[in-house]
């Protein structure tokens, strides 16, 4: 049976100078399966697309350390991802496109765990030149107004054992939260007058401020008040 989490994190889609990405986040425990992306032209101008997978070394690096341990060659999934098409030549305004992501499996050799990467889409606005040669009409593209954006993906290769739950230390408004699984955790803050929601990567710690008391939820299944 097809499974698949979609974490959108209170919007639908995500917005670019001309353009909008649905949806804004992957999260996937099925290998060989297609996802689907919703790419939109929401300016005046015909832009191109271009799409492709990349691995981004430290997202969130502001409130997360990632453990010694870890490396970019145990947790990169780039080289199992296929993209189609890879570019969307023009896409009129008012007009929509759907970009089909593949995720293969991985080898048996491969740890249990979770695996991650971005698919990033680069905007290039086209303009209509006129030739000076002929007067005629032609296509270039404007490389100025170029916009990035990029799609986390991860992809959880499942064990029969639980990983270890994180372990949460507050004190005196400094919150700490140590990862030592091969998962990501979802990270809930929420007082008097801050809800906070994070991602904290695999093996990974997190370190944040908070103010007066709080509650500390991870995954829905773990909570802790901290004073």
């Amino acid at each position: 049976m097809y499974k698949l989490l979609i974490l959108i994190l209170f919007f639908s889609h995500h917005s670019m100078a001309n353009m909008k990405i649905a949806p804004l986040r992957v999260i996937t425990a099925e290998a060989n399966t297609t996802q689907k992306f919703l790419v939109s032209n929401t300016g005046k101008k015909p832009i191109r697309v271009r799409i492709s997978p990349s691995f981004i070394a430290s997202p969130m690096a502001k409130y997360q350390t990632r453990h010694s341990s870890i490396s970019q060659k145990m947790e990169d999934l780039t080289p199992f991802l296929r993209v189609s098409p890879p570019v969307i030549s023009k896409l009129m305004p008012n007009e929509r496109k759907i970009i089909r992501l593949r995720i293969a499996d991985l080898p048996s050799n491969y740890e249990k765990g979770e695996y991650r990467t971005h698919l990033k889409f680069t905007q290039e606005v086209i303009k209509k030149v006129n030739s000076t040669e002929n007067n005629s009409e032609s296509i270039s593209f404007d490389l100025t107004m170029l916009v990035n954006s990029s799609v986390p993906i991860y992809y959880q290769k499942k064990g029969r054992n639980s990983p270890p739950k994180p372990i949460i230390q507050c004190s005196k408004n400094k919150l700490k939260i140590i990862n030592n699984s091969r998962y990501q955790q979802k990270i809930e803050l929420l007082n008097d007058s801050v809800y906070k929601q994070l991602i904290l990567l695999r093996q990974s710690n997190l370190d944040i401020a908070y103010n007066g008391k709080t509650t500390i939820k991870i995954n829905d299944e773990q909570q802790k008040i901290c004073l």
